[in-house]
């Protein structure tokens, strides 16, 4: 029996494996709830309790949450350093890695134990904002669970998949689709994420993605947890009532607040009571907290949570050139749509194109099962380039490698591109190479805007003739989707590298039911267009040029290269270049060699000459020579200068 490869959504506040079984995707639930299992932790001593037993026992004991308890342990892989349980230091991959073992033995158990039905391999999903180090602190995670990752999907991307598979037609739903744009907007405990898809081809194309992990479900939370001690102190003339708190309570109460949140969002429930016995350390009235909270009260605690969340679709549609209409389908996920402030907030945008999901809850972790039992694989929807230099000056983008690019799946780095380079302006001692991608999707023209990756330098002969030291660009993407370019420059002998991880992602779906597409065409239409050739650098009027020029086909020899060099360095090593008899200088080449290049005679450059006037008597002679050669740009120089001298 071959190995089944399951599907894991490994969330803050909840995680779910699931799998694909007889044509239906199979979420494996706690048996006792019925629920995704909690991501909560509790260090009892020598034991380690995970899930819904953990989660229990916060509210079993008329003391405060008992010691040793992690509620959230996927936030801590976004920070450095172990977490702290009453003293103790745990490495978060080994907190994380005992909710993995949980969803294991769990797993295990639901499927019997039967030969290949292991939870040994998954697929697993992971926020948009999820950047390379995380993804390497969740595999380290997971192998130490025993559970090796096939590869990393973004949960609404696995999100988008499960609702497509669930069609009738999947097929006619792709052809439907086809060109269309798709939001997915997945609100979870952790982590409010936006993406914004395209059906391209017969694949599902990322756009734009957006995350924000200060609006999930946590910080509403803490918002009614701070209500909550508010109506207590004032009932009870409390003046700092977290100092009167039992130990462990300020965990409790907030757990109660998740309870209450949950409830609230039901919209046949408008109120309902708290109830936290021996909640002071004081012996009064005051000692249990009793409440009661509105969900008119929920929703005015969450106005500005709520705000702030929605206002993140209009800045992602703001980004693509997209208007609500624009949108074909928005695909609400996550437990917080669940609010009626949320899921209200959803309909009035897009009318008639929010779907009630039934499986909201589960939804990740069956699309991420989908993708694992029908063999799909992650694609660059984006091409990766690097600008190098063109006879405007201004540089050009060459790809290194191109959208739908197949990226790498467990255990496996590839050599994804190996470019020579030749360094047209070494007088800085350094190579830069600028590493980037379009900002729209679908086929970039030479003026559409890039935005930046990573910038890599390397050391070069200051001295060297231009052209004369090469710079080999090698490009490596390992499984994790993190990739490193690395550059080495043949004659200085010097070689550094820089890494890079801001890459957005398409899901092929050849091994599906789905139009016909040509492989590795993406194209798509109709948003970021620009005409600026580059994007200046943020807040200045500056450009970047580039001192690396490319040698390919077009560049014949080595001499068709020297049309790249700043035509001032090439005063230096081939004054013959700009014989006027010679039509090898660009006009930009010759524009730098009149600004930069100082009079012979005066050694004033030409804005000093603009500026100060010419000497006395002067009828040119203190004007470079090329100025001087040609008719029409003396007059226009002279003209200049006799005008700023009446000024």
């Amino acid at each position: 029996m071959s190995e089944t490869i399951f599907g894991v959504d490994f969330g803050t506040t909840n995680s779910l494996a699931a799998v694909a079984v007889g044509g239906r995707a199979l979420a494996l639930v706690d048996q006792v709830t019925r629920r995704p299992h909690p991501s909560v932790i509790w260090y009892r001593g020598s034991d380690i309790v995970v899930g819904r037993e953990a989660r229990q026992n916060m509210d079993i004991t008329e003391s405060g949450a008992p010691p040793g308890f992690v509620r959230s342990p996927k936030m801590s892989l976004r920070r450095e350093g172990p977490i702290f349980v009453d003293g103790r230091p745990i490495e978060p991959t080994d907190a994380v890695a005992e909710v993995l073992k949980h969803l294991r033995s769990d797993a295990k158990a639901a499927r019997g134990g039967a030969p290949g039905q292991d939870l040994a391999r998954a697929v697993f999903t992971i926020p948009v904002d999820f950047a390379g180090p995380e993804r390497r602190a969740l595999r380290e995670a997971a192998r130490k669970a025993g559970i090796g990752v096939v590869q990393f999907v973004h949960e609404p991307v696995a999100a988008l998949y499960a609702y497509l598979r669930s069609q009738t037609d999947l097929g006619r739903e792709l052809a439907r689709l086809e060109g269309r744009s798709i939001l997915v907007f997945d609100w979870g405990g952790g982590t409010l994420d936006l993406t914004l898809c395209r059906i391209s081809g017969g694949a599902i194309m990322q756009v734009r993605n957006l995350g924000d992990n200060e609006v999930g479900g946590d910080k509403f939370d803490e918002r009614l947890r701070n209500h909550l001690r508010e109506i207590h102190s004032s009932a009870h003339n409390i003046e700092d009532i977290t100092a009167l708190e039992q130990p462990g309570m300020a965990a409790k109460l907030l757990h109660q607040c998740e309870i209450l949140k949950i409830h609230l969002s039901d919209p046949k429930t408008e109120t309902e009571d708290v109830i936290v016995r021996n909640y002071l350390k004081s012996d009064g009235a005051g000692k249990n907290l009793l409440a009661s909270v509105t969900r008119s009260e929920l929703e005015e605690l969450s106005a500005g949570i709520v705000a702030r969340g929605l206002a993140r679709i209009d800045e992602i549609l703001e980004q693509a050139q997209l208007t609500y209409k624009d949108i074909e389908l928005c695909l609400a996920t996550g437990g917080m749509v669940n609010m009626p402030s949320i899921r209200d907030g959803l309909t009035e945008r897009f009318v008639g194109r929010v779907p009630k999901l039934e499986n909201g809850d589960r939804i990740i972790a069956e699309g991420a099962a989908w993708i694992a039992n029908d063999g799909l694989r992650l694609t660059l929807s984006k091409p990766i380039e690097i600008l190098v230099a063109d006879t405007s000056g201004q540089g050009t983008y060459h790809s290194l490698v191109d959208a739908g690019w197949t990226l790498p799946i467990e255990n496996e780095t590839q050599n994804v591109a190996n470019t020579r380079l030749f360094c047209v302006d070494p007088r800085e001692g350094v190579a830069v190479v600028e590493v980037a991608k379009p900002v729209k999707l679908g086929k970039a023209s030479p003026n559409d805007p890039r935005r930046s990756l990573c910038v890599a330098k390397v050391e070069v002969d200051p001295k060297a003739q231009p052209l004369l030291e090469r710079i080999e660009c090698n490009l490596q993407i390992d499984h994790d989707y993190v990739a490193r370019v690395t550059l080495k420059s043949t004659g200085r002998g010097a070689q550094s590298s820089e890494e890079f991880h801001d890459l957005e992602f398409g899901l092929s779906l050849a091994n599906v039911a789905s139009p016909t597409r040509k492989q590795g065409d993406p194209s798509v239409t109709g948003e970021g267009d620009s005409d600026s050739p580059l994007e200046a650098l943020p807040h200045s009027n500056l450009y970047q040029r580039t001192n690396v020029a490319r040698f390919d086909a077009q560049n014949q020899s080595h001499g068709d290269l020297w049309k790249f060099v700043p035509g001032d360095l090439i005063e230096q090593w081939q004054p013959s270049y700009f014989d006027t008899r010679s039509k090898a200088a660009t006009p930009r080449q010759l524009e730098e060699r009149n600004f930069y290049v100082p009079c012979a005679r005066c050694k004033r450059r030409i804005s000093q000459i603009k500026s100060e006037g010419p000497i006395q008597g002067c009828t040119g002679s203190c004007l470079p020579e090329f100025v001087r050669r040609n008719p029409s740009l003396l007059k226009a120089t002279l003209s200049s200068l006799e005008n700023s001298r009446l000024k």
